[in-house]
């Protein structure tokens, strides 16, 4: 009897190495096939004055053979991502618009990725109303997971998309705001430095409320006492004060975008 056990466990353990080197080897393929598809529009990218109607079409339909080949997969929904790109830059943005509405699926990154990516083709033809529309629908969207999924990952890519929303309406205020709200929930790393920096140069450069940028960080320090930061925030605080009494105005004309 334990000979049969043990003869079935290896059997097993047979079977799953076998459907786990065919998994790989497929997603491996995947990624292989669309690299090189990828490189058909990076070079179209870089000419894409010179580049005939129908090399678009002839490199969209290999998306979409591709797309079929790994439907349901998150390399499909790269893929119609990368679709919708292609259209973008060929300014044919109604084109756009539809292929990244398809362009939802398992990786809720790309899913954002191709919302604000509508939007965007909004702002490129002008189309302010419709763009404001669609980033506010993605604000209202992201709130609610950000409030279902508390002290998540969810949570705070919620909040970074949200932040990147305001950024794109020019709403300097609100993604101060939210930028706090990431500063107090994720204090390291990555989400700490990327709101540290964005909450300095809008509340300096746009908003001109160094009181609001000093707050946040006086609560920081009171919230994290022996965080690694609080010495930097404080000669922060130190600099924004000294801005203040002097009553200074720097302005840029552009902020760079949330990553």
């Amino acid at each position: 009897m334990k000979k049969l056990i043990l003869i079935l466990s290896s059997i097993l353990l047979l079977i799953y190495m076998f459907l786990f080197l065919l998994s790989f080897h497929g997603e491996y393929s995947a990624q292989r096939e669309l690299w090189g598809i990828n490189q058909s529009l990076g070079f179209i990218a870089s000419h894409q004055e010179s580049i005939p109607d129908y090399a678009i079409n002839q490199l969209a339909n290999r998306y979409r053979t591709f797309i079929r080949k790994y439907k349901g997969s998150i390399y499909a929904q790269r893929a119609q991502l990368m679709i919708g790109n292609l259209y973008a830059l060929r300014k044919d943005y109604a084109q756009a618009r539809l292929e990244y509405q398809k362009a939802s699926g398992p990786d809720e990154e790309l899913s954002v990725q191709a919302q604000l990516a509508i939007a965007k083709t909004y702002e490129l033809e002008g189309q302010w109303d419709k763009a404001d529309e669609t980033y506010a629908d993605t604000v209202v969207f992201y709130k609610n997971i950000a409030i279902k999924n508390p002290k998540s990952k969810l949570e705070y890519n919620a909040l970074r998309v949200i932040a990147i929303c305001q950024l794109n309406q020019k709403d300097f205020s609100g993604t101060v705001k939210t930028m706090e709200e990431i500063i107090m929930k994720y204090p390291t790393g990555k989400a700490l430095e990327e709101a540290i920096n964005t909450i300095n140069l809008l509340c300096v450069t746009k908003l001109h409320d160094y009181d609001m940028a000093i707050n946040i960080y006086q609560k920081f320090i009171e919230k994290y006492p022996s965080h690694s930061v609080d010495g930097l925030l404080k000669k922060m605080i130190k600099y924004l004060q000294l801005l203040k009494d002097k009553k200074l105005i720097i302005q840029v004309s552009s902020v760079k975008k949330i990553d």
